[in-house]
This record gives structure tokens, C-alpha cells and sequence, in this order.
């Protein structure tokens, strides 16, 4: 792993650079003031509904610090789940094309997310940000103190474009002639993360550069990550399926033009 000039690059075991630019200070702080407006309108609502409620049921009186408390946990677990189930995205983080990646460029894990959400509190302190934004202007590698204790990283993740060149597959894609024959239909791929897509241009992108034992790790690598979220595409070969993918990508996207 290096950074250098603002991007973060990260060698897989199978040497395929990947590439990622860091955020900076105004993008990350916009997207924490977008989440934080969310966080508060949630917690608002709450408050208020609890004011609403407190005279119409006595035995809510007295449960005031316990809602505050569980508004706290609810703010604090905004981020967590999110960060967690999103891909390493809030809706502040999406808004701005932002991501929590880990240091092998996977997206966040559990772990990694509760730590770094946990020194948020730190990071807060005195107000708004301010341990957080200073330690972030400093530090070379763009992190505040929860991404330091998480061992994570927060980088631009900007909405996939369609790179037709980069789905070109090794072969040709056949022609079928439909007066003689019928072509064989390759399942519907549904919307797969921008991540994934990425992924499989790469790989199309750079297979020619592999050895073939890499080019076949590699691969085995990416498959097991599409076979979960692509059930419907039963292909065995690691490889062949990467392409099917890739192919259907291509296709989904001749068909909107």
C-alpha cells in the first residue's frame, strides 16, 4: 500500500494495482453535514413525538433522559449500519461520492466500523469535528482518528461510467443468424453494486497483462464475490463467467442508448 499525491494504491497478492483517490476535508464535511441534517430530523421527530405523547400517558413522565440517551444510540447507529450494509456508504457519503474502504480495499467491515464510529465521539470534540477536521488536514494519509483506529480510509467513489471498450471480452461475440438458428439467452443481470461492476472492467481490462496462474486466481477471486449476488448466472468456468457478466453489462447498456 502507497500514498502518494492524494491517491492510495493497494497491491493484491495477484500484483492488479488498484487505485483509489482520497477524500478530502470539503467533501468529507459536506457529507457529515448532509447525514448530520438526517440525524437530526430523525432525532427530532422522535423528541417531539415523545413530547406529544408524555401528557396523554403518565407512565412515560420521567423518561426524558432515557429518550435522550436513545437518541444518542440511534444517531450513533445511523452511521454504523449504514456504513455496515451500504458499502461503506452513508446517505451523505452517496450524495457526495464518498466510501469507507478498509486498508485492502475491501469495503468497511463490522469491526472496522464500529471502531472508527465509536472514536467519532473523540474526533467530535470540542465541536463539530474539530479533533477530526485538524488531524484530517495533517495527516498525509487523509484520515481522522477513527479512521486510524479502524484502519480505514475514506476515498472518492464517483458513480460507474460505461467504459465500452473496457467490456470487450478476449473473443468475439458471436452473430447468430435467427433464420437458422436460435441464439442462447444469458440470464437478466440485475443491478449490481458500482464496486462489482468496477471489478469486472478491470479484470477484462488487464487480463491480457496476467500470468495465467494470476489471471486464474485472480478470477476465482472476483467469482466468488459475483456468485452471490448473481445466482441466476450458473457458469462454473471463473473466467467465462467474468465474461458473461461483462457481456451482459455491454448489452444492458447497447439496449438504453
Amino acid at each position: 500500500m502507497t500514498i502518494a499525491m492524494g491517491r492510495l494504491e493497494i497491491e493484491t497478492p495477484d500484483h492488479v494495482v488498484l487505485r483509489f483517490q482520497l477524500a478530502g476535508a470539503g467533501n468529507r464535511g459536506f457529507a457529515a453535514i448532509a447525514d448530520f441534517v438526517i440525524v437530526f430530523v430523525l432525532t427530532f421527530a422522535m423528541g417531539y413525538g415523545y413530547g406529544q405523547l408524555e401528557p396523554l400517558e403518565p407512565s412515560l413522565v420521567g423518561w426524558e433522559n432515557w429518550v435522550v440517551l436513545f437518541e444518542l444510540f440511534l444517531a450513533w447507529l445511523y452511521f454504523v449500519l449504514l456504513e455496515w450494509l451500504w458499502n461503506g456508504q452513508t446517505i451523505g457519503k452517496r450524495l457526495f461520492g464518498l466510501r469507507v474502504i478498509s486498508e485492502d480495499g475491501e469495503p468497511a467491515r463490522f469491526v472496522a466500523v464500529i471502531v472508527r464510529n465509536l472514536v467519532r465521539v473523540v474526533d467530535f470534540l470540542p465541536f463539530f469535528y474539530g479533533f477530526g477536521l485538524v488531524t484530517l488536514i495533517i495527516s498525509s494519509r487523509s484520515q481522522r482518528l477513527g479512521d486510524y483506529a479502524g484502519g480505514t480510509f475514506v476515498v472518492r467513489a464517483p458513480r460507474p461510467r460505461r467504459n465500452w471498450s473496457a467490456l470487450r471480452t478476449l473473443s468475439a461475440l458471436p452473430r447468430w443468424n435467427l433464420a437458422e438458428t436460435k441464439a442462447p439467452t444469458e440470464p437478466t443481470l440485475r443491478v449490481l453494486p458500482g464496486e462489482a461492476q468496477r471489478l469486472v472492467r478491470e479484470f477484462v481490462l488487464r487480463e491480457r497483462k496476467l500470468t495465467p496462474a494470476a489471471r486464474m486466481a485472480l478470477a476465482k477471486q472476483l467469482a466468488a464475490r459475483l456468485r452471490p449476488l448473481l445466482p441466476e448466472f450458473q457458469v462454473a468456468d471463473d473466467v467465462e463467467l467474468i465474461h458473461t457478466v461483462a457481456r451482459s453489462l455491454r448489452a444492458r447498456g447497447d439496449e438504453g442508448r
